[in-house]
């Protein structure tokens, strides 16, 4: 995308660092395609670690909770290496931490292949460490390719990469788990992984790292905005494992379909949610010149309403309905994302981006530890799957009030 020669108001914090050669036709949609894949591979190995508990498990010989234990440790690895791979990318560059930590997340997984258990969970802890980077890091680059009233399109198909991967492990992990052991699948996770990161490589030259001091490399400036956006998405964030995980659930307790029959609607959340991804950050650079803030509160208004009639749903409705609500709830509860980093990105102080979406990822993945089986437990003490809804409504509700809180410096920026 070619950027204008005259000046143009800021939108946020003023960039003080751009990608170099951005002028460049077609450029930055490459930097884009290559953030892109490099997500899609590292959300392979992510995505599929937990469809393949069950077979770790069994050729283990291990129990249940203690096969879970070695897949939550690559989560929470990623906890860890979150906020250190966002002062990475600000401090040494975007392409580095990318590339380098995809490459180190496929060896490791690699290596995990042949380490006998309890060494792997070691092994896929500091593999999570090095998957952290994908997001702050890919994020900031490419929001540093594009001109403000194309970040929110940008980063959502980004954004995108987390599903795609989601789905192409879904397909593909299992059935290679089922013909020849988990940790083949387990390979082919980290050759995706791998090649993902090679080629960032070449791109390592394009972006120039920001300039801190020696004493600010260990910590930087995280802004009241993006504490808020961090607080709003810590509360909406369960519901998308909401979806993923209670929905097929409920749909088998509540019709005569199978369970298998019944998780396929996980596909349907799934591409739903890649094409709210794009949606709404498209959304919200249509009406840049009124705030991004009208769109989180579509978002907001979108996921009430999607999960008021989830609540309200009665069992005896035809497959159809399913999934027009799956839909439905997909679009915004998984495809809030690229929105909500898009907001946080363009809120961030100009000097701590990646740090900054590093600090928010931190404390959603958190969040996602800790949500599910808080609305598990709430299932088990009612009895129905109804009991995630309403928790779930509740939780939306409250997310009004951080994002009503927020300044966000948002003026018109003219096209490039």
């Amino acid at each position: 995308m070619e950027k204008s020669a005259t000046a143009e108001p800021q939108v946020g914090p003023p960039d003080t660092r751009l990608a170099t050669d951005i002028a460049t036709p077609g450029s930055a949609w490459t930097v884009l395609l290559v953030a892109l894949v490099a997500q899609i591979g590292v959300s392979v190995s992510e995505m599929g670690l937990p469809l393949l508990t069950g077979f770790i498990q069994r050729e283990l010989g291990l129990g249940a909770a203690t096969a879970g234990f070695a897949v939550s440790a690559f989560f929470f690895g990623k906890f860890l290496g979150s906020y250190a791979a966002g002062l990475g990318a600000d401090a040494i560059g975007e392409a580095y931490i990318l590339g380098l930590g995809g490459l180190m997340t496929g060896l490791l997984l690699v290596a995990a292949m042949l380490t006998p258990y309890p060494a792997i969970v070691a092994v896929l802890l500091v593999a999570g460490v090095a998957s952290a980077g994908t997001t702050p890091a890919g994020g900031r680059m490419v929001r540093h390719a594009f001109a403000p009233e194309r970040h929110g399109l940008a980063l959502g198909i980004r954004q995108t990469g987390i599903p795609v991967g989601g789905l192409i492990a879904a397909a593909a992990l299992p059935w290679i788990a089922r013909a020849h052991g988990w940790r083949w699948s387990m390979t082919a996770a980290a050759m995706t992984t791998a090649g993902a990161a090679i080629p960032l490589l070449v791109l390592r030259k394009r972006f120039t790292p920001e300039r801190f001091a020696p004493s600010s490399r260990l910590r930087a400036p995280i802004n009241r905005n993006v504490k808020l956006l961090t607080v709003w998405a810590c509360l909406v964030v369960s519901g998308q494992f909401a979806v993923l995980i209670y929905l097929p659930l409920e749909v088998h307790q509540n019709t005569s379909l199978s369970l298998a029959a019944s998780t396929s609607l996980v596909a349907v959340a799934q591409l739903a949610g890649i094409a709210g991804r794009v949606f709404w950050g498209a959304l919200s650079d249509y009406g840049l010149r009124r705030g991004r803030r009208r769109s989180l509160s579509a978002v907001g208004l979108w996921s009430l309403l999607a999960t008021t009639a989830l609540l309200l749903m009665p069992g005896s409705v035809p497959l159809v309905a399913w999934v027009a609500v799956t839909a439905w709830a997909g679009f915004a509860l998984i495809g809030y994302q690229g929105l909500w980093i898009t907001m946080v990105t363009d809120a961030a102080d100009a000097t701590a981006i990646g740090a900054s979406t590093g600090f928010a990822v931190m404390f959603t993945i958190a969040s996602i530890a800790i949500g599910p089986p808080i609305l598990g437990v709430a299932v088990d003490v009612t009895g129905t799957y109804r009991a995630v809804w309403f928790l779930l409504l509740i939780a939306f509700a409250v997310s009004w009030l951080p994002a009503s809180k927020l300044r966000l410096a948002e003026r018109a920026r003219s096209a490039s």
